[in-house]
């Protein structure tokens, strides 16, 4: 026990003057015990932070909602960064098969021949050994399935009838983009309507946001439960709805020479196609018009089937097949909305379209440079511009990647996010550049500027 020197000694000093005791070795641990957080880590900052405890929680807060949040962009990003390449491949494939493929002054071999006309007969018939009963598109709708920019298949009828005419000796795609049909202009459909009217092609994300399921004999959207209810709209309004061959519902509204039956699969096989109202959930009339797959009465039954196994009561609902007559009606009444749309459309300057046959070019065409100009419909109804790959890095993925399928997110990979090595935000390094680069931007992250030096292709792996 230490003894206070006497008031004599030069050390003496009152109580209030003198120096607090040390702490013993109890009460550090303590105090240290108090200031450690729920998960048994100490935080220095808060043991020596001179703000109030308030304070502190809420700097504490703020950081771990900002990680949060940060990883759960660099998430969505890869669930991006896959629909912009889905989208890339399928313009590029498309773009091969039907326009990059001719070269004057190089016959094609039978097997590349062959190879084409499979790529662009499985465009179409995408689906159909799932099913039995599986419908492809209209014979008359083909060309608009394989067209690399889905330009309406009836508008593009009209130069197809003049290209069987001219016997060119092109391909059609070739002759109307490039060739000797590039500068015909006709008058019932003009190339300002031909370019107008392009038809949304839904990549396997943007379908997820058009899917509907029956629960509790109502239909509901499947992502937020909303009661599928179609008369919001003006009378002119028409809701669609295709039936996929794994029975998968997508719904949504047709918008003329923009939105059809093709839009919901991409130009795949369905099941079941045709119209339908409902209010509140309820179905209300169901129709099997459907002018892109012209559903049979089979089908048209196959879709009913499904409604009352899921328990859909459809003793209140008008129900009506389509005949060959609904069909002639629908084509006249949509021919006189055709030539009136095509009377408004102003003249527009001729399109410049990228030739890759075309020689002595500085720099290489990116296969995307048309596309990308206009806006493309991604995931929720967000907009953005298609990603601008190169040609050469889209080939070289897809004959390095074709068996593996590796960019298939939904098939490959964990639904786990939240970890900054966890694979969906890991498996963004394996795309293109551009497309990360686009992502990135697209969930408002900057991606790392990369030096004049650096290698495009390895700025973004980590």
């Amino acid at each position: 026990m230490d003894l206070d020197p006497p008031k004599s000694s030069p050390d003496y000093a009152p109580a209030q003057f003198r120096p607090a005791a040390p702490p013993s070795s109890e009460e550090t641990r303590e105090g240290l015990r108090m200031e450690t957080g729920d998960d048994g880590l100490l935080f220095p900052e808060d043991v020596l932070s001179p703000n109030p405890p308030e304070s502190t929680a809420a700097t504490r807060l703020q950081k771990v909602y900002r990680s949060y949040r940060t990883r759960r962009r660099l998430a969505d990003s890869a669930v991006v960064a896959e629909e912009l390449w889905w989208q890339a491949i399928d313009f590029a494939r498309l773009n091969r098969s039907t326009v990059s493929f001719f070269d004057h002054m190089k016959p094609e071999t039978a097997i590349s021949r062959w190879n084409r006309i499979s790529l662009n007969a499985s465009k179409v018939g995408r689906g159909l050994s799932k099913n039995a009963k599986a419908l492809k598109l209209a014979f008359q709708h083909w060309i608009e399935a394989i067209d690399p920019r889905h330009r309406y298949g009836h508008n593009l009828h009209f130069y197809y009838e003049e290209w069987c005419k001219s016997e060119a000796g092109e391909p059609f795609f070739y002759w109307l983009d490039i060739g000797d049909g590039r500068d015909l202009d006709l008058i019932d459909r003009p190339r300002s309507l031909l370019r107008k009217q392009c038809v949304k092609y839904l990549g396997p994300q943007e379908r997820e946001q058009y899917e509907y399921i029956p629960l509790d004999g109502k239909i509901v959207h499947k992502l937020s439960g909303v009661l599928l209810d179609t008369t919001s709209g003006t009378k002119e309004t028409k809701w669609i709805f295709v039936m996929s061959t794994s029975r998968r519902l997508y719904a949504g509204q047709k918008k003329k020479g923009i939105f059809h039956h093709s839009s919901f699969l991409a130009g795949g096989a369905t099941i079941a196609a045709g119209r339908f109202t409902a209010e509140n959930g309820i179905l209300k009339c169901i129709s099997a018009y459907s002018g892109h797959y012209r559903p049979t009465q089979e089908n048209f039954n196959s879709f009913l089937s499904f409604l009352r196994e899921n328990g859909v009561n459809l003793n209140e609902t008008k129900i009506s097949s389509s005949s060959n007559d609904d069909y002639y009606v629908e084509k006249r009444r949509s021919q006189l909305e055709e030539m009136i749309e095509a009377m408004k459309v102003s003249k527009t300057p001729k399109l410049v379209l990228p030739t890759e046959v075309k020689k002595n070019t500085n720099a290489e065409p990116s296969v995307t440079s048309q596309a990308s100009s206009g806006a493309q419909t991604l995931c929720g109804g967000l907009q953005s511009p298609k990603a601008d790959v190169p040609k050469k890095v889209i080939l070289e993925r897809l004959n390095s990647k074709r068996k593996a399928s590796s960019y298939q997110l939904g098939h490959q990979l964990s639904s786990k996010w939240c970890s900054g090595a966890g694979p969906r935000i890991g498996c963004v390094a394996d795309y293109p550049f551009e497309v990360r680069v686009q992502a990135l931007e697209f969930v408002n992250l900057s991606p790392r500027m990369t030096s004049p030096h650096q290698n495009p292709s390895s700025s973004l792996k980590h």
